[in-house]
């Protein structure tokens, strides 16, 4: 006979070598167990778990309240009693919802996060693609700069059979000039020069200039290249057209 009744379906977990699927087809019917106590502790972890219903043995089957273990693996038991049938379900972690939450916001932070470099590689990309075409045109313009000195070369660097090097440096509105000569080759050839041959070089290379860039103003110097001293300045007025030399008007 019974110590105790069951209802061995709604209170009691089969712990065999594994879990016995439920059928569609199985039978409905009572049927009277032989049941052994034999004073069944269940540990969780090498901790007893308490229970207000004793296991029991049936046929060699330990039996377990169901509900107790429930709550040792953190589970949600409901019984139906008009279709019979156990629902387990997970109980939802009170910490979950806050974790996701905490994470949402993060992925959030970063999303705006990426979205800001994005912008910012962009503006840089922009940077770069103007500073890009600023340095084309300073090139371009610098050819032209260099292509005018290799004209007023080879226009003047013979002049009065005296070996000149000319040199550019500057931008389309303010130029500078050096007109350089080797006085270890050429000191007594250059003193036997006029100021006005000197002046009419500088004339015509300031001229020639300004038939290039109009608008540019034009400060130089003629100087000896052996020493780097400078012998006469010059200055050409874009706006007047007036040419100094020596702070006279040529």
């Amino acid at each position: 006979m019974f110590k105790k009744q069951y209802l061995a379906v709604a209170s009691a977990l089969v712990l065999t070598a594994g879990l016995f699927p439920a059928s569609s087809d199985a039978q409905v019917a009572k049927k009277n167990l032989a049941a052994n106590y034999n004073n069944i502790k269940v540990l969780y972890n090498g901790v007893q778990v308490p229970t207000t219903v004793e296991p029991f043995i049936v046929n060699g089957t330990t039996y377990i309240p169901l509900r107790m273990m429930a709550g040792v693996f953190n589970k949600d038991i409901t019984w139906d009693g008009t279709s019979y049938t156990i629902n387990v379900k997970d109980k939802a972690d009170p910490g979950y919802e806050a974790q996701m939450s905490a994470k949402d916001a993060e992925i959030q932070r970063l999303k705006t996060q990426i979205e800001d470099l994005n912008d910012e590689i962009d503006g840089l990309e922009n940077d770069l693609a103007d500073y890009e075409d600023e340095d084309d045109d300073d090139e371009e313009f610098q050819g032209d700069l260099d292509d005018l000195e290799d004209l007023l070369n080879e226009d003047y660097g013979d002049y009065e059979e005296l070996e000149w090097d000319i040199s550019l440096s500057g931008d389309e509105d303010d130029i500078e000039v050096e007109i350089a000569i080797d006085f270890d080759d050429y000191e007594d050839d250059f003193n036997d020069l006029s100021e006005k041959k000197l002046k009419t070089l500088v004339e015509d290379i300031v001229n020639d200039i300004w038939d290039e860039f109009e608008d540019t103003d034009v400060t130089g110097v003629i100087i000896d290249s052996s020493s780097d001293d400078e012998q006469y300045d010059f200055e050409g007025d874009s706006d007047d057209g007036t040419i100094l030399f020596e702070d006279e008007e040529i």
